[in-house]
């Protein structure tokens, strides 16, 4: 095999430091993309957010930025590794400003690197063209060439040597990768040419180090060789696996590369999307003083967003956990995105108490219907609360809350920099009342399945009211919609399931199986103004989706008596929705047309998904419903949904101003006359 001489000589000296992940990091990381971001990461679109991502982020993983030929590539199957003309942008004219971008803030940037593999250039059908390349950096020129003899013989697992293809390497040290050609690390040229690729992501383009795809294909011994001569600021390893292996794949390394903390992010799927609260004992790599120096936490990526490991319930809930917890924290993009205000803020009150990758678990109890944990920083300590236990705050100031979550700081902190409001517009309190002799137990649950108020029978109701007629009700409220709901005396008898409550709502219970629903008598729905976009469409059978900033690929499942699904698409998750445009809140409403109305073969149920996760409960199916993620809000055409406001109005009906109030024909402004808005003047 050629050698070529002036690569050897250039490479010839070996630091005699170790790169390691920081000790007593305090940086918290953004993961920057997700699959098939193509537009919303394009290098231009992340330096337009520079000032915002570093205030919070310290490190941004953005994708590989090797030519990888397709014209939309994640950088997973790189043809060119010193071609940087990805499919988020040119090298010269992006990549260079988004580096300098962040740099001159503060915030560095590690790039995705796939370093198991290569994709040949594909020259009349070849599996193996390997591009030869040139690299010229500070008057030197580095040339790196490909024969077979750097692919494993073993390359999908035997397959490609048996077509023919020339590949006579050692086998692979790791686990096989059939989607391109697996480099074999043992060969001395397949090293020479990674440190030189190493070198050219650090030095010309800047990167400050790497998130190392696919390490399991490759002995752990090479990472160290890598890490030690190029000495990245900054090395974690994709290596999921269970506990043992990860740590024992750290331990390879020489410590010069932390790892994702996937014990972790298996923790966050039992314990937040199952509402198993006692898995939060075991804590992963980020919860052991040995490794959590080494541990990247996450409570989702790219990958798991995407696969049945994607967590669906009480998402802020677990990133709240992450960022109270020691190991270096990697936000998720979707989750930044939709939750910006409530993330950003339990930032900066962990950075305010001085949390690190190294810092102490000084307190941490399972309470049964939930756990808490502190943590001691350099400046104070953090208390996150997940579930719903009862827990003495005093000492503590609030920092974020929501759904099975609370967010805590030590009260003598200053938290620069934290916005006002909620994330979540979807978020509503409702406030469950009950009247009985004796206080009843509370089981509730959400639209997943997931008990909300404890394990059965559930909670018995502590707190009373007294309504303005004199009333004393028992009552519970929850932050979110819709809830579901039981009540019972602990003692095995029960009422009915009461399901999709999304408001205020009022009973009476006898303490065995009889409950009474008098909400009518004390509540009364809001007229809900609906968008111009929302329009009656005449003989079809159709339903509107007001969606959160969950559902970007929104899809509906309908179905009526026995089953019969009413879906063009009789698989799950049905049919994708069509956008027809946005409310004055800025919402997507989306439409699902079942075509021609047949009104004796009606649906009787509907849900919708964001492309079958996460999903709303199931909702009964109203012809023209408009409905969001809590459930069926009004009719199109209904006389209770308020349209836009269209004419000077001067009938003799009764007008109510937008607050609901009766207001006299004087009255100037505003107002709501049977049922729609009209400008009285």
């Amino acid at each position: 095999m050629k050698k070529f001489y002036t690569l050897i000589l250039s490479l010839a000296f070996v630091a005699t430091a170790s790169a390691q992940w920081p000790a007593n990091y305090g940086g918290v990381m953004l993961q920057a993309f997700y699959w098939d971001s193509y537009e919303d990461t394009q290098w231009r679109n992340l330096t337009s957010q520079a000032d915002t991502l570093s205030k919070y982020f310290d490190l941004l993983w953005v994708p590989n930025s090797a030519n990888c030929v397709a014209a939309n590539s994640m950088g997973y199957l790189p043809v060119y590794w010193f071609d940087a003309r990805s499919s988020f942008g040119s090298r010269e004219r992006y990549l260079r400003d988004m580096m300098a971008a962040f740099k001159e803030r503060g915030t560095k940037i590690i790039e995705d690197v796939v370093l198991n593999h290569k994709s040949p250039l594909g020259k009349d059908g070849s599996w193996i063209d390997f591009a030869n390349e040139t690299w010229s950096w500070d008057g030197t020129t580095y040339n790196i060439n490909w024969t077979g003899a750097d692919i494993c013989r073993n390359d999908d697992g035997g397959y490609t040597k048996e077509q023919g293809w020339e590949v006579t390497g050692a086998n692979d040290t790791g686990d096989d990768f059939s989607g391109a050609r697996d480099l074999d690390h043992t060969s001395a040229n397949v090293q020479q040419n990674c440190k030189v690729y190493l070198d050219y992501l650090l030095k010309d383009l800047g990167y400050s180090g790497f998130r190392l795809d696919m390490v399991k294909g490759y002995g752990a011994q090479y990472t160290k060789m890598y890490n030690e001569y190029a000495k990245p600021e900054f090395c974690v390893g994709e290596f999921w696996d269970g506990y043992d292996a990860i740590t024992a794949w750290i331990r390879g390394t020489g410590y010069t590369s932390a790892a994702f903390d996937f014990p972790l992010k298996y923790v966050f799927r039992d314990a937040f999307g199952g509402g198993n609260w006692s898995a939060l004992g075991n804590k992963g790599l980020a919860g052991d003083a040995n490794y959590n120096r080494y541990a990247v936490t996450f409570v989702d990526n790219h990958d798991t967003y995407e696969n049945q490991d994607r967590l669906v319930n009480n998402v802020l809930a677990a990133n709240a956990f992450m960022l109270a917890m020691p190991g270096t924290p990697c936000v998720f993009l979707k989750h930044w995105q939709r939750y910006p205000i409530a993330i950003g803020n339990m930032i900066l009150a962990r950075k305010a108490a001085g949390i690190t990758n190294q810092s102490s678990i000084v307190e941490q109890n399972d309470l049964g219907n939930g756990y808490v944990i502190k943590v001691q920083g350099t400046n104070g300590t953090v208390l996150c609360i997940a579930g719903f236990p009862q827990v003495d705050t005093t000492g503590f100031q609030l920092i974020a809350s929501g759904n099975n979550f609370a967010y805590f700081v030590s009260d003598n902190l200053k938290v620069e920099g934290m916005r006002p409001g909620n994330d979540d517009e979807e978020v509503r309190d409702i406030t469950i009342y009950v009247e009985a002799k004796t206080a009843p137990y509370l089981y509730a649950w959400n639209s997943a399945g997931q008990p909300v108020n404890g394990e059965w029978p559930g909670t018995q109701m502590a707190v009373t009211d007294t309504l303005t007629d004199g009333r004393v009700m028992w009552k519970r409220t929850f932050t979110f919609s819709p809830v579901n709901i039981i009540f019972n005396n602990g003692e095995g008898k029960q009422t009915t399931d009461i399901k999709g409550i999304s408001h205020d709502s009022y009973f009476t219970y006898s303490g065995d199986t009889v409950y009474t629903d008098i909400t009518s008598k004390y509540y009364t729905p809001e007229p809900i103004t609906l968008p111009d976009c929302a329009k009656p469409i005449e003989g079809h059978l159709y339903a509107y989706y007001q969606a959160n900033k969950d559902y970007d690929k929104p899809y509906a499942w309908v179905w009526g008596a026995n089953d019969k699904n009413f879906c063009a698409n009789s698989t799950w998750p049905g049919d994708k929705l069509k956008w027809v445009g946005t409310d004055n809140d800025g919402h997507a409403i989306w439409l699902w047309d079942g075509g021609t109305l047949n009104e004796n073969d009606m649906p009787t149920g509907i849900l919708f998904s964001n492309q079958g996760a996460p999903q709303t409960g199931d909702f009964p199916f109203v012809n023209g419903g408009y409905y969001d993620a809590s459930g069926h809000l009004a009719t199109v055409g209904d006389a209770n949904a308020i349209s836009s406001p269209t004419m000077v109005v001067s009938s003799q009906r009764p007008a109510y101003n937008l607050q609901g109030q009766r207001v006299s024909s004087n009255y100037r402004g505003m107002v709501i006359k049977n049922g729609r808005k009209y400008l009285a003047r």
